[in-house]
């Protein structure tokens, strides 16, 4: 059990150290769940138009729709 556990841990600290959004690629990359990016990419348009409504730039938003 626990050369099991060595080896994870070897594993672990090979792969080194990247971010939430490197992490998510390459789950999508490894998985073949490139359907999710569509998503993604409208949920990310929501939120800068979410968070660009609550400053100055609201008016200038709201004569898109």
């Amino acid at each position: 059990m626990s050369d099991t556990n060595n080896s994870f841990e070897d594993l672990a600290a090979q792969q080194g150290q990247r971010g939430i959004m490197g992490e998510f690629m390459g789950f999508m990359k490894d998985n073949a769940k490139w359907w999710l990016a569509p998503f993604l990419i409208v949920f990310l348009i929501l939120a800068v138009v979410v968070i660009l409504g609550t400053t100055g730039a609201a008016p200038f938003i709201y004569t898109l729709f």
